[in-house]
């Protein structure tokens, strides 16, 4: 699954995003202290080659951990805060996310995987339903509504690169992790569906509707990791989704 090289690059990583981080003033010591048990579960995992249930399980905990910013020691920068995207929008609060940066960091060199690249059209038509049966359900179910709108080349180029790391952090729980763990014991197709309702479940702070919408979407994230054996169409496609609803429909939700 991997080795020592992608371990490298995920030490290299790691340091450098932890010391830009520091000298940049949003990390602390104790913050950058995370690294010490990603980055020994990582070697544990490249020298063995694969990934083990306990080892599993910590990184997700981490992974949980620093996804709702619980680790100490981190001063995550405000991009923007309570702005309103529409007149009946939610208010939104836009946060470049440095502890999800270390975990991406740390660990997306070793869950990447191999591409498969003998289903372009089968992925590239995945994508595309996924992102039509979002929208679609999300407009059905009142979420949200059809509402195109050019943000503006700086402000989508801020969403756009700082949802990125939310997106792979993202994926390297769930699809990385939690669906490749669910693969060996229960098959491809069980882990398929059920990491896709546990991505959906995960929102649930956000409303019924939106953890339904987010299962919707999980589905199609989980199939395009599924069929690539890589985790960069996944990544993408999340990206896109998440990119077109900041583009095109009311961002974050109606209120």
């Amino acid at each position: 699954m991997t080795d020592l090289r992608h371990w490298g690059l995920a030490l290299a990583l790691s340091v450098t995003t932890g010391l830009a981080a520091l000298f940049t003033g949003h990390a602390e010591p104790p913050g950058l202290a995370v690294l010490l048990p990603l980055l020994g579960l990582g070697l544990i995992t490249a020298t063995r080659g694969t990934i083990g249930p306990i080892t599993a399980t910590i990184v997700i905990g981490l992974g949980v951990i620093l996804s709702l910013h619980l680790w100490p020691g981190f001063d995550n920068p405000r991009i923007w805060q309570d702005r309103h995207f529409c007149r009946d929008c939610l208010p939104h609060s836009l946060y470049l996310s440095v502890d999800q940066a270390l975990l991406v960091a740390a660990w997306l060199p070793l869950l990447l995987g191999r591409w498969r690249a003998t289903r372009p059209l089968s992925l590239l038509t995945a994508g595309l339903a996924t992102i039509a049966a979002a929208i679609a359900f999300g407009i059905a179910t009142g979420l949200f509504r059809w509402q195109p709108g050019w943000p503006g080349v700086s402000l989508l180029t801020l969403f756009a690169a700082v949802n990125l790391v939310t997106v792979a952090a993202e994926e390297v729980l769930f699809r990385g992790l939690i669906q490749r763990q669910l693969l060996a014991r229960l098959g491809a197709v069980h882990a398929w569906w059920l990491t896709a309702l546990i991505f959906g479940l995960a929102h649930l702070p956000f409303g019924v509707e939106f953890a339904a919408a987010a299962t919707v979407a999980g589905l199609g994230y989980g199939w395009v990791a599924w069929k690539s054996g890589s985790l960069w169409p996944a990544i993408a496609l999340h990206w896109l989704v998440n990119v077109l609803h900041f583009s095109l429909l009311s961002y974050p939700m109606l209120a």
